[in-house]
């Protein structure tokens, strides 16, 4: 490795990590596969979901993901947080380890368990809301790897090298690292994943406060070793600058060790489901990561506690919680393996996804990413990228433009920093620079979410302040409406107090998924002003919000659409159709057609 300041140089760490992933996707392939049936792997994987409709169709993906051997088979879990109030990341884990608990018993404390918090409708990452961002495409693989196998294979040389117990990550971050050296999951308590990050970096993340006399043997030895395990003295989340030096966080001039995921034994888990058990149910927001780790460690106080600073929503409850779980969890051992030759990537925006997919060579490098993943027909410029879709040669894409799982007919246009998702495109058709379009199939027909790629759907304004505050299309609000023809009222109800994208019935209900987009192309068009708006009135269309689209979402055609599509693409490359792997032909044919059929009608008619 190359050393520059005592740091390694990005190029060497980019080819260091680009070998380590390519032998860990090389793994995972023959895990899944079943060619190496000698690796040591999960006992189970858990996903959390938000609600029992967004579990039940993460455990549609599941199922179909297995027949395929996309992932390995082994034992899936999908629960949804209980009814109620938002509990967080941190009580799903707890709520978890009481549903594992009913299901096994004393079976429980043998298994490796991977947990995977896949909750949350995507606001930031609209193209995901519907299927989860646990199963967001990246630009590799063939089949397309979407999150969940990224998870699968990062962690693929993690079991082999702890006890049992519970590891614990979210779906929408990917950390590379090399796992050579002192990597371990032995430890008693909780052993957290540490990365070398600048100061100003530890302000938005958790941040390690290395035992004293473990911190200079870290800087000595660290050049050596990929992996080095340590202990800690506590953890802080978020803390400014100045405090991270007056704990004694920094490592050098500028780098502290921040966070990413994190594993407990099951005795450590086994006392936090005594806690659940004892204090449910929760009626606060609890953080896995603030509230778990900075209970930690002999030095860890309770002032965290009462600080609500950097908490998602506070309540009542919060602060009586929270000291109640650091009472409960101190004196726990908090150990972390610092991760020296490690990146970490957060992919939960559009911003983040058209960047890394587009224009950032490293996260390509390392990942093997390709800009033509799994796609026929043109071959797309170095600055955009295609997944597992049919785009004719004579289409024109801007730069650090995206097109996943679609059909782009001849002679379309797309602008620059586009995200065109699901879509069956028409022939001759624009759509503007800055444009986010995804078509959905729902129970009532199809639907496609077009705004501009840099509006934040959260965001909220009065009813009054809503024409002039929020943009659609990258234009206002009420320009926008106006241009349409369609009165406020027919967007939100005139008691709504806050009015967002998210919440507007704007998004029209077509019979086709080529009519669809090429009513959500028109729209955009009319909101940049390029053309009149024609054909019948909004507000006499029915509409729906993109609250009303997740539930009324028709997964199974979603999933036909791209299983349909799968096979054009297969055919075009020359490839024999994706098969379910020891499914019987006739049972299969019978299964798929209840959904195939009436679906291919519509499919057919692009």
């Amino acid at each position: 490795m190359a050393y520059q300041d005592g740091k390694v140089t990005a190029e060497a760490l980019t080819k260091r990590l680009t070998h380590c992933g390519a032998e860990m996707f090389k793994k995972f392939d023959d895990l899944r596969t079943g060619r190496d049936t000698s690796i040591t792997f999960w006992d189970m994987v858990v996903l959390t979901a938000t609600d029992e409709k967004q579990a039940e169709s993460y455990r549609l993906q599941l199922e179909e993901k297995q027949k395929l051997k996309e992932i390995p088979s082994l034992k899936y879990h999908v629960f949804p947080d209980p009814p109620g109030p938002k509990i967080g990341n941190g009580g799903a884990t707890l709520y978890t380890l009481e549903q594992l608990d009913n299901i096994y018993g004393a079976e429980l404390d043998t298994f490796k368990i991977l947990l995977i918090h896949a909750g949350g409708y995507s606001k930031r990452l609209p193209n995901v809301s519907v299927i989860g961002k646990i199963f967001a495409a990246l630009p590799l693989g063939n089949p397309v790897y979407s999150m969940l196998e990224i998870k699968l294979a990062g962690y693929i040389d993690f079991p082999a090298k702890m006890s049992p117990g519970v590891f614990v990550t979210c779906a929408d971050d990917i950390e590379l690292l090399d796992p050579e050296g002192d990597l371990h999951f032995n430890s008693p308590g909780f052993t957290a994943l540490g990365h070398p990050s600048s100061l100003e970096i530890g302000t938005t993340h958790g941040v390690f406060i290395i035992e004293a006399e473990s911190r200079k043997r870290v800087v000595d030895d660290r050049q050596g070793l990929p992996c080095q395990s340590v202990k800690c003295d506590r953890f802080t989340h978020k803390p400014s600058v100045e405090v991270m030096k007056a704990m004694g966080a920094p490592t050098g001039d500028d780098e502290v060790y921040t966070d990413s995921a994190f594993f407990f034994d099951m005795p450590t888990g086994r006392h936090l489901l005594a806690f659940y058990t004892a204090n449910k149910p929760l009626t606060c927001e609890v953080d896995a990561y603030g509230d778990f780790l900075q209970a930690l460690g002999p030095l860890a106080t309770a002032e965290y506690t009462g600080n609500a600073d950097n908490v998602i929503s506070e309540s009542d409850a919060l602060a009586t919680t929270r000291l109640k779980l650091y009472e409960h969890l101190k004196g726990t051992q908090l150990n972390v393996v610092l991760c020296n030759w490690s990146k970490f990537y957060h992919i939960g925006t559009l911003s983040e996804y058209l960047h890394h997919y587009c224009s950032d060579a490293y996260f390509a490098t390392e990942l093997g990413c390709s800009n033509n993943t799994f796609s026929t027909g043109l071959v797309p410029n170095h600055d955009n990228t295609l997944i597992h879709s049919s785009v004719h040669p004579t289409t024109t894409l801007g730069s650090q433009t995206v097109v996943e799982y679609s059909v782009v007919k001849a002679g379309v246009q797309v602008g620059s920093k586009c995200l065109i998702s699901s879509a069956v495109v028409p022939e001759g058709t624009t759509i503007p620079d800055q444009i986010f379009l995804h078509t959905t199939a729902t129970t009532k027909g199809f639907v496609s979410i077009v705004f501009g790629t840099t509006e934040d759907l959260k965001k909220g304004a009065s009813y009054a302040e809503a024409p002039a505050k929020l943009t659609y299309c990258n234009h206002p609000l009420g320009q926008v409406l106006e241009r349409l023809g369609c009165p406020m009222d027919a967007v939100w109800p005139a008691s709504t107090k806050k009015c967002t994208l998210w919440n507007a019935k704007i998004f029209a209900v077509q019979p086709t998924m080529a009519a669809s987009c090429a009513f959500a192309a028109h729209v955009a068009a009319v909101a940049k002003g390029d053309v009149p708006y024609s054909g019948p009135g909004l507000a006499s269309m029915q509409r729906f919000s993109m609250e009303d689209i997740l539930q009324a979402k028709d997964l199974p055609a979603i999933l036909a659409y791209r299983a349909d599509l799968r096979n054009e693409i297969a055919a075009a490359l020359g490839e024999a159709p994706a098969t379910h792997a020891n499914a019987d032909p006739g049972a299969l044919l019978l299964a798929f057609a209840a959904v195939a059929i009436p679906f291919a009608a519509v499919f057919l008619s692009r």
